[in-house]
């Protein structure tokens, strides 16, 4: 407010009249703007505890979605002779398994040289191992340590090593082949005779050799230490030679695991129907009435309550796995049942343990419960989503407020010396009429005195 001295002249408390005036704009002009600042905090508080809501709940989502999200297995190996992994549906049971021997890759060594930095002729050398070859150009200028690198750094590699040994003797190249398997022993040959030191004359050191197990005694041989789906959905892997004292493997299908997924999802859509219902009460809710509220929560149930299309198995719903939908619109794993229908939790347990593949495909199959709420909950939560761009918008306004605040003063101010200017005329006007009457009383009560 300025500081003035108005209605000193004239004796009115124009100051008073003035705050009036500008008060009686100021307040319902900014009562208007604190109603719409609030209004809009509420629903921008509102509408991220939604979207945070919507996240929180898609996280959950996200891990039924994956296609091996029920396909854990418990796997128990009492040896450390073999690794063994599956894929999820090995059927149970227990095997004894034998590494007799391991497959190894090859080795040749180069004739011996006087030390590394010998040359040796010029040519190419082709190098093979099974049906895998590839050439290396060596020139005239190459010593052993420049072939050595060649070999090493040639981009068709399918896996030799080449080093350099520089013993009492004298020095000479070592080819280390990874290629396993009886059938891949790994071969050096050339056109050129000069490299003959290096290629048809190199000494075999070690032969490739197949890995040789045995499953319950029956013998299975392979090029690779790693056996695929010898034991159907089970990879084994030969790690050391444990020929008389077998590895027991134990598989079973970890229910527990399906278990606690199936009561995470339930948990989880529970906590989100019951955060949703909050935000849209009708008196206390930061999103009373709000359609996106009731549209997220519509189509959330019927994804819930609608069979899975394209599924060939028995089971296409959740109810059909023990999830059923309460008059809530939450949902339940019940322990009660009915002549014409099993319990919730008999019914998971016989999914679980019976039929998979099917859980995991009402879940996570292309039109699946998961993928399709999470193909839902970015239609809101994504970068271009309703409830992002109803954010942004919000914020926007939010801001807007800021600018109409100094607008108002802004205005308040013109008004406020506007009617300054106004009443110091009057005030001027006043003072100038009150001056004039105390000097016409002053004269008038000369003449009264002159007269006594």
């Amino acid at each position: 407010m300025n500081l003035t001295s108005l209605g000193v002249g004239s004796g009115i408390d124009l100051e008073s009249i003035v705050t009036a005036f500008v008060d009686a704009e100021a307040v319902p002009r900014e009562i208007r703007l604190q109603n719409k600042e609030e209004k809009l905090t509420l629903e921008l508080s509102g509408v991220g505890s939604f979207k945070s809501s919507l996240s929180e709940f898609d996280s959950i989502l996200k891990k039924l979605a994956a296609p091996d999200a029920f396909n854990k297995q418990i796997i128990d190996v009492s040896s450390d002779a073999v690794e063994v992994t599956t894929n999820g549906f090995a059927s149970n049971g227990s095997f004894n398994i034998e590494v007799e021997t391991l497959a190894t890759g090859s080795r040749l060594q180069s004739q011996v040289y006087s030390s590394s930095t010998d040359t040796v002729g010029s040519g190419t050398l082709t190098l093979g191992a099974g049906a895998d070859t590839f050439d290396v150009v060596i020139d005239a200028s190459d010593d052993l340590s420049a072939i050595r690198d060649k070999i090493n750094e040639q981009s068709e590699n399918f896996g030799v090593t080449a080093n350099i040994i520089n013993s009492d003797s004298g020095s000479f190249l070592v080819f280390n082949s990874e290629i396993t398997g009886a059938a891949n022993n790994l071969t050096i040959s050339t056109s050129d005779p000069s490299l003959a030191g290096i290629s048809t004359n190199n000494t075999v050191e070690q032969t490739a050799e197949d890995a040789v197990i045995y499953i319950d005694g029956n013998k299975v041989t392979n090029s690779s230490n790693e056996f695929k789906n010898v034991i159907e959905d089970v990879t084994i892997t030969a790690k050391k030679e444990n020929l008389g004292s077998p590895a027991t493997l134990s598989v079973s299908q970890d229910e527990e695991s399906g278990t606690k997924l199936i009561n995470e999802f339930v948990d989880g859509f529970n906590a989100l129907v019951n955060n949703l219902t909050g935000l849209g009460a009708p008196k206390q809710g930061r999103l009373a009435f709000d359609p996106n509220l009731r549209q997220v929560k519509q189509q959330l149930t019927n994804l819930v309550i609608d069979k899975v299309s394209g599924l060939t198995g028995g089971l296409d719903s959740l109810s059909k796995i023990g999830i059923d939908i309460t008059r809530s619109g939450t949902l339940e794993v019940s322990s009660s049942s009915s002549t014409s229908l099993s319990s919730g939790k008999d019914r998971l347990a016989d999914a679980l343990e019976n039929n998979l593949s099917e859980v995991g495909e009402i879940f996570a199959s292309t039109n699946g419960v998961a993928t399709s709420m999470t193909d839902i909950i970015s239609t809101y939560t994504g970068t271009s989503g309703t409830l992002t761009q109803r954010q942004s918008s919000l914020n926007e306004q939010l801001s807007g407020i800021t600018l109409e605040y100094e607008n108002l003063e802004a205005y308040l101010r013109n008004y406020e010396d506007t009617l300054r200017k106004r009443f110091t005329f009057l005030d001027n006007t006043v003072a100038q009429y009150n001056a004039t009457g105390t000097y016409l009383d002053s004269a008038l009560a000369g003449l009264s005195n002159n007269k006594d």
